[in-house]
């Protein structure tokens, strides 16, 4: 990149090899009024400032965020301040790279999967595998995906495994005082509705977002479809009411 630091005034042809847009997206941002440099040469050659160039700041920012160039034009008419610019850079930047991070974490594990199986992971696992991953990105945020990524890397795969394996014994133990005919408010029921909110504590960290995602999720896709088999509706309606009994 060249330097621009020694002109205050810049050409046409310096400001797009400083920034690395092309003279030509330059030329054309002058003819619609987007970005017309403030000064000419006697001879008529642009000549761009130090405002020109946090106004092409604010453009390109805006631009990266989806925006066309009409609805760019107004943003700026509407006296768009800088710093407001470049933190809804920021933001966007920050959800790419969250949204980056959860790819990469579904990757990893895809990938830790494969390794580790005797045999390739068949195409009904990977169908499951997507299934799960964009469920999950319909009713949690980037931000909630990072932080449920993060709790994942803390647990390590050892704790991962021991938390399924205890949710899979407390599904296990519900359904069998079910099937028994146990009253939900019975002491043995209450112990595992006691076990079950631990558990759901320790998967959203306390989070009430991700607690409220977690929920909208059970409840528009299904518990069947939200618990992967693991529970059906009926089960779940018995631990609800055995919640409801504990107050």
């Amino acid at each position: 990149m060249s330097d621009v630091r020694a002109d205050p005034l810049l050409s046409v042809g310096a400001l797009a090899g400083a920034t690395g847009l092309t003279v030509r997206t330059l030329h054309h941002w002058d003819a619609i009024g987007l970005l017309a440099p403030s000064e000419r040469t006697g001879a008529g050659h642009r000549r761009y400032t130090e405002a020109d160039v946090r106004r092409l700041y604010r453009i390109v920012a805006l631009r990266s965020l989806g925006l066309s160039l009409d609805a760019v034009a107004e943003a700026l008419d509407g006296d768009a301040d800088l710093r407001g610019a470049i933190a809804a850079h920021l933001a966007a930047v920050d959800a790419r790279i969250a949204a980056q991070q959860a790819l990469r974490d579904r990757l990893a594990a895809l990938l830790e999967t494969f390794d580790g199986a005797a045999a390739p992971p068949s195409s009904d696992q990977f169908l499951r595998t997507i299934e799960v991953m964009t469920m999950h990105e319909r009713y949690y945020t980037p931000e909630q995906l990072e932080t449920l990524s993060a709790r994942r890397d803390a647990l390590g795969p050892e704790g991962m495994e021991r938390a399924q394996q205890q949710w899979a014994e407390l599904i296990a133990a519900v359904q069998a005082e079910k099937d028994a005919g146990t009253d939900p408010a019975d002491p043995r029921v209450q112990e595992l509705a006691a076990r079950w909110r631990s558990l759901v504590e320790a998967f959203t960290g306390g989070d009430p977002g991700i607690r409220d995602s977690l929920e909208r999720m059970y409840r528009e896709e299904g518990v069947e479809r939200a618990s992967r088999g693991a529970m059906d509706p009926e089960l779940m309606a018995y631990v609800q009411r055995a919640m409801s009994a504990r107050g």
